[in-house]
């Protein structure tokens, strides 16, 4: 199936070329452009809120990231973890402005602003940068508040405190009991993600050698739900044998899927387009769950559970270090940096219909990694110590101790791409790459095209971008 991209555009300027594109509302003085979900229309009158995750409305917010749609007012609340973003432009001299969840709608939405549509260069530096110029991603814990008043329209942002800040002192001690507490949180998410999913739903993870996405197989499993643990090869490794181990011990079956390198090289302009940026680890993390998304190897029918988000507040990517502040502040910085990076919102998998849970990236499961010990995580040089010894009394010790080959995050997969990158383009520079795939995405989206496309025309101009500067 095709990707459809979902967004939604709060402005006070009228945006002509997205009238053919999404079902629009004149409310007052602020025009909504909503592109959501099969089915869903936003409401007649307003006040109402539109969930930044599902693009549905609501009548009251919660703890996701919202935008409440009042009569002349609208309110962007970003939740504390900011999964999905939503940006924000302004030309302050003619006092129009714009909120918008898709980086790409910005070669549509900023020349109604009457503002220019520029590269920002490579890397955002800052918090709320983006590879735009003039467009800002609202930052985790922001409120921005913009309203008619007095003929004039005026924002307001103030930040909440972040909730990070709370979690320099660790204090859960004991490997065992933060194990368990963990397994304990893992398991609520997980039945309060089947407690709202409708009834007799089946399941898919995708399970590698690792304890993550082995731990929430296993969970999922013993749960009572229908599931199907899916495992990726690809011609830089595999760990079908290991997963496969860990599906024997459950009495399932285990779902080899096979990638080779085009299809996982042919995923790179939908990855870029999906996160809207080009850092060159965070695309490459991207890369397998794109290609399975794109080739459709898990059925749609089946609601994705993931082991992603666990390496962040578990260290599973740890450095080597002297003290246990040095590792509390490289968890911290790297469940930081996720907030910015866009790799578990739900942008591709609304493109394709799909329902897709991250369990180890959920608030309560945090909380309980967060107040876990340095010391409880790695040990005797072994990474995620305590969720190891609490899973060892429920599967075996070469599944629980097992150390992992990654397939998405790095090793082989990310070292092959980068040699064929090399090869195609002539640079090491894979990022160049992924620039260049940006302003391919950005051209496409200037004439409205706002979907991948083929993907190997996009990845052979990108590479002549590339090769001629």
């Amino acid at each position: 199936m095709a990707p459809v991209s979902k967004w939604c555009v709060v402005t006070n300027a009228p945006v002509p070329d997205l009238e053919g594109l999404a079902h629009s509302a004149d409310l007052g003085d602020l025009r909504v452009y909503h592109r959501g979900p099969e089915g869903v229309r936003l409401p007649e009158n307003p006040p109402f809120v539109i969930d930044a995750a599902t693009l549905t409305p609501h009548s009251r917010g919660g703890s996701a990231s919202t935008m409440l749609i009042e009569p002349d007012t609208v309110t962007v609340r970003v939740s504390a973890l900011n999964e999905d973003p939503v940006y924000y432009a302004v030309n302050r001299m003619k006092g129009l402005f714009a909120y918008f969840t898709d980086l790409l709608l910005a070669p549509l939405v900023l020349p109604a602003l009457a503002l220019p549509v520029r590269f920002a260069g490579g890397s955002p530096g800052h918090e709320g940068g983006t590879l735009l110029a003039g467009v800002e991603r609202l930052r985790h814990g922001t409120v921005s508040r913009t309203r008619r008043l007095d003929g004039h329209w005026l924002t307001d942002a103030g930040d909440e405190p972040d909730v990070l800040a709370d979690f320099r002192a660790p204090h859960l001690d004991d490997p065992l009991a933060a194990g368990e507490a963990q397994l304990a949180a893992l398991t609520a998410e997980i039945e309060r993600i089947d407690a709202a999913t409708p009834e007799g739903t089946s399941y898919a993870t995708l399970l590698s050698g690792g304890i993550d996405s082995g731990t929430v197989t296993w969970l999922a499993s013993r749960a009572g739900l229908s599931v199907a643990p899916y495992s990726v090869a690809t011609p830089w490794g595999d760990e079908l044998d290991d997963a496969a181990e860990l599906c024997a011990e459950l009495g399932i079956d285990l779902e080899p899927v096979h990638l080779t390198e085009d299809e996982i090289v042919g995923s790179i302009p939908e990855a870029v387009r999906w996160l809207g940026v080009a850092d060159a680890e965070v695309v490459e993390v991207a890369l397998t769950a794109t290609t399975v998304q794109r080739l459709g190897a898990v059925p749609a029918e089946r609601v994705l559970l993931t082991g992603y988000g666990s390496d962040l507040i578990n260290a599973g990517l740890y450095r080597p270090f002297d003290h246990r502040d040095d590792l509390i502040e490289q968890v911290l910085a790297a469940v930081d940096r996720t907030r910015r990076s866009n790799e578990l919102s739900h942008r591709m998998p609304l493109a394709y219909g799909t329902t897709v849970h991250h369990p180890f990236w959920s608030w309560p499961v945090m909380k309980v990694a967060l107040e876990t010990a340095p010391e409880c995580k790695v040990r005797d040089g072994r990474e995620k110590h305590h969720l190891r010894t609490a899973m060892s009394s429920r599967v075996s010790e070469s599944i629980a101790w097992r150390k992992k080959i990654a397939v998405h995050h790095g090793g082989g997969l990310q070292d092959g791409v980068a040699r064929r990158l090399e090869k195609e383009t002539g640079t090491p520079d894979r990022q160049a790459l992924y620039l260049a795939c940006f302003a391919e995405l950005l051209d496409r989206a200037a004439q409205g095209e706002l979907d991948p496309g083929d993907p190997w025309q996009l990845f052979e101009r990108a590479v002549r971008r590339v090769r001629t500067g």
